[in-house]
């Protein structure tokens, strides 16, 4: 029987949140909580999706997809689906899986199934890493010959038409582009992709779920894009020909806030001091990087790493508005911790997780007791502390 494996991970932001719809650098790596996929061949006239997790199972013939009323996880099923055959259902241009030699499958009798190690609702983007494994194992399925970043296109425009979310391209490129130990600098002007390393000598990185997800997240998401492309536009309009947001000035912006309402001018502020702590996370994660091959000990410029994570949090709590009681409580506590360098929100906004650097020898299940205690009985959630390492991007694991 023909059978394909792949592994599609989430991933984490170091720092340059909401900076991928912002002209910003962003700062993410794939990390080892994953999607896996099986894909095999059956005798089955239909294709036949199991989601092994929720215990859910959907069959479709692949000529009806389109006109199929969908939810949840099978909405971004059929959007992988459409988006990458999008000929044959938009143009009715006939598509045969066999025309090439190479493909080993058919749609007749595709069978796919996944499960995952990926928190939902943690920011950690398993909805991107579920339409990234799947875009990339019916490319590999079918040899469509797709590159990697045509699929994260792809995986994008299937969140933007059918999930309703309209998120940039930083998590699609996590999970695709991700390398092990690597930290990928994502330039979303020019869409040019390079990769470095952040030695954690003596410091490590962990999650803290607050295992909380307010329904205010995907509709704030929208309304702050939508508020900075119109902060654009007026930019446009006021400058002429601004390139982007990191070439605007205080002068500049001063004169430009003139123009906008407080609630756009906060979002704006962030967004401008956010692109200049990703130029200061990358020049630190240089100096890490070369006092570690000196032998010379880096924790300083970890505690300024800590610092600028810190800031981070502080700019998304009071200037983009998108944290919450029960992060903020939790990030107010970690901070105080001396073994704790930094601490900040991650991921879209209201809940979700903290990403926290801390020294080695801080152990979070056993040092966090109290504090998780205290925090459910304030909140009444359970919150979970998750080690986390830097991964490899999608792969194959089995191709049989």
């Amino acid at each position: 029987m023909k059978k394909l494996q792949i592994c599609a991970p989430g991933r984490i932001n170091l720092i340059g949140e909401h900076l991928d719809y912002n002209h910003g650098i962003v700062l993410p790596a794939a990390i080892d909580r994953h999607f896996e996929f099986d894909f095999e061949q059956t005798t089955s006239p239909s294709i036949r999706i199991e989601a092994l997790d929720l215990n859910e199972s959907w069959h479709f013939e692949f000529a009806e997809l389109n006109e199929l009323q969908t939810n949840g996880w099978r909405s971004y099923v059929k959007g992988v689906f459409l988006l990458l055959f999008e000929d044959y259902f938009f143009t009715k241009i006939p598509f045969d899986p066999n025309s090439s030699s190479i493909s080993r499958f058919s749609l007749d009798g595709l069978h796919i199934r996944f499960k995952s190690t990926i928190p939902i609702g943690a920011g950690l983007s398993s909805s991107a890493a579920l339409c990234c494994g799947l875009v990339f194992g019916l490319n590999e399925c079918f040899n469509l010959g797709k590159t990697r970043f045509e699929l994260a296109l792809i995986a994008q425009q299937t969140e933007h038409q059918y999930a309703g979310v309209k998120c940039g391209l930083m998590d699609q490129v996590a999970s695709l582009f991700g390398k092990q130990n690597e930290l990928i600098a994502f330039d979303c002007l020019d869409q040019k992709i390079t990769t470095f390393t952040l030695p954690l000598n003596g410091v490590q990185l962990f999650l803290l779920d607050s295992k909380v997800k307010h329904n205010l997240a995907e509709s704030a998401y929208n309304e702050r894009r939508a508020q900075l492309e119109a902060a654009w536009g007026k930019a446009r309009e006021v400058f002429g020909s601004l390139e982007s947001w990191r070439a605007i000035n205080e002068k500049q912006l001063a004169l430009l806030f003139s123009h906008l309402d407080l609630s756009a001018q906060k979002r704006l502020r962030y967004v401008i001091d956010e692109i200049a702590r990703v130029a200061k996370f990358q020049a630190l994660a240089l100096e890490i990087s070369e006092k570690v091959k000196n032998s010379v000990s880096p924790m300083e410029a970890y505690l300024e790493l800590g610092m600028l994570l810190n800031a981070t949090h502080e700019g998304l709590r009071d200037l983009y508005e998108v944290s919450c009681a029960e992060i903020d409580f939790l990030q107010a506590e970690l901070i105080e911790k001396p073994e704790i360098l930094g601490a900040r929100m991650m991921g879209g906004g209201f809940g979700g997780c903290l990403l926290v650097l801390a020294k080695n020898n801080f152990i979070p299940n056993k040092e966090l007791t109290e504090l998780l205690t205290n925090y459910s009985l304030k909140f009444g959630s359970e919150a979970s502390c998750h080690p986390v390492r830097i991964a490899e991007g999608v792969h194959i694991v089995i191709n049989d």
